[in-house]
């Protein structure tokens, strides 16, 4: 069949032919023709089997902002050493060390970095930098500076690591002459019909550019949901499945709702920067009858029998805005707006995004998904709990787990759940739960049993896909293949 060919398609054909293999950049270069034009006719050449494309994806590094801050203002590490040369620091003294223009976190990172590439030694207690520090520290610079030229993989890994590089992909595409093709050419036709030539009525003495309808496209990847997204919808059917309401709060909250609530007095560890992203800004409370009662517990214990955290409780503190570092947040806004028949009897449970200052490796992230539940009722207790962890986890197909105590400040007895990760060859925790204390509960008037838990989501998603990492699931290191044809495994009803 002879093929009708308009000039650019002639042109792409003859210099393809020409020089039997080209790349498209060197394409585009030499004819100096339209972008678009020149794909379509590509396009038009590959189809009848004249060329051949060959993809390559290439990577490469650049330096990135953080990396170009330290070229020119010196890395971390160089400036703590610089410090140890000329002062003594006992391990024991680090957390208290003060560098100019170093915070405590810089402090702790320059430790690990230059310890990690054997920049110091610790002797009889003392930090004790070596003497070769600047040459190993100049060698890190040069491979900075000359990133382009480095091919040593863990090189880059360790700049990658510390985000003193970014890795980016450029695709290459080459087109190989296959055979002769039959051609006439023919004048260039209208391709799109246009409003202006309908409204005209110029369409009707246009010859259009004919189009091949007989061929069907090629086909085309179709989106679909993320498998994590697939498994937060996992949850939340059973969740609603077994007759659970639904309740929401907000990602920045003060303090006072995920850890003044819950009976957290406000020198608790968890509190500390360490482990809480905190804002520099504060936030409004509710009414000062609620605040009142719960200054009450956490200072004498109010009129629950206990004897409170015996300290002065800090209304200020209870103002700092955070970004909530669990979804129980949510559950101590619920039973402010809880209403006297809900105090009772009522179960709800909340989906949603946390926040912790975690070092991200296989099982952590610094943001991820809770899937929070609460049960009020009647006699409730640990047993009505634990039944309903190995329901609910059954009707996930995760039956292989451990239960075992632990100690949370807001519940009393309270339980962790473990679950066996084959792909791991270890066990992971996926729930944290427990009964709620009397403390968490009477300023919010409830009267009634409290259980509570907090499952990890991307930790279910790596159970439940059977995957070695988060970052298996979750980011932008995921296999686009696994995430295009991934399958859910059937939900158990019963």
């Amino acid at each position: 069949m002879k093929l009708n060919f308009t000039e650019i398609d002639k042109n792409v054909y003859d210099h393809i032919k020409s020089n039997k293999e080209i790349s498209f950049e060197k394409l585009i270069n030499n004819l100096e023709e339209d972008t678009d034009s020149v794909r379509r006719s590509l396009e038009l050449l590959k189809d009848n089997n004249i060329i051949s494309e060959q993809i390559k994806v290439i990577n490469f590094y650049e330096i990135s902002e953080i990396g170009k801050v330290a070229v020119k203002e010196g890395l971390v590490e160089k400036h703590f050493c610089d410090y140890l040369k000329n002062n003594v620091v006992k391990v024991s003294e680090l957390k208290d060390l003060e560098i100019n223009n170093f915070s405590k976190n810089d402090c702790s990172l320059a430790f690990g970095i230059a310890k990690n590439n054997n920049l110091i030694s610790i002797e009889k207690g003392v930090i004790v930098v070596k003497a070769d520090y600047d040459k190993l520290i100049n060698k890190v610079l040069d491979n900075l500076k000359n990133i382009k030229e480095v091919s040593d993989q863990k090189v880059i890994d360790a700049l990658l690591k510390r985000k003193l590089i970014l890795k980016k992909q450029m695709t290459e595409k080459r087109y190989t002459f296959l055979e002769d093709a039959d051609f006439e050419v023919v004048k260039d036709n209208t391709l799109f019909l246009s409003s202006k030539l309908l409204k005209s009525g110029e369409y009707k003495d246009i010859k259009f550019k004919e189009y091949e309808v007989s061929k069907l496209p090629k086909p085309k990847q179709i989106g679909r949901i993320h498998p994590l997204r697939q498994i937060i919808y996992y949850i939340r059917d059973l969740y609603l499945e077994m007759g659970f309401k639904e309740m929401t709060s907000p990602y920045v909250e003060t303090s006072f709702w995920p850890m003044d609530s819950m009976f957290i007095s406000q020198d608790h560890p968890m509190r500390e920067i360490q482990d809480t992203f905190y804002l520099p800004d504060k936030g409004t409370l509710p009414d000062k009858e609620l605040t009142g009662k719960i200054a009450l517990v956490h200072e004498s214990g109010g009129k629950t029998g206990s004897l409170g955290h015996q300290y002065k409780w800090d209304i200020e503190a209870a103002k700092q805005l955070v970004l909530r570092s669990h979804t129980t947040a949510a559950t101590y806004r619920k039973f402010y707006e809880l209403t006297d028949e809900e105090k009772k009897e009522c179960k709800y449970f909340s989906i949603g995004k946390v926040f912790r200052n975690e070092t991200i490796d296989s099982t952590h992230l610094p943001e991820f998904h809770h899937a929070e539940g609460f049960v009020i009722g009647k006699g409730l207790s640990l047993a009505h709990l634990i039944g309903f962890i190995k329901v609910f986890f059954k009707k996930l197909g995760i039956e292989n787990i451990k239960i075992k105590p632990t100690y949370n400040p807001y519940t009393e007895p309270s339980v962790e759940v473990f679950a066996y990760l084959p792909s791991l060859g270890k066990w992971a925790e996926i729930m944290n739960s427990g009964v709620f204390r009397k403390e968490s509960l009477e300023p919010y008037g409830i009267e009634g049993d409290v259980i509570a838990w907090g499952i990890g989501i991307e930790r279910i998603a790596m159970l439940v896909y059977g995957k070695r990492n988060i970052k298996d699931i979750y980011g932008d290191e995921c296999d686009i293949d696994w995430l295009r044809s991934y399958t859910l495994p059937p939900r158990k009803i019963k």
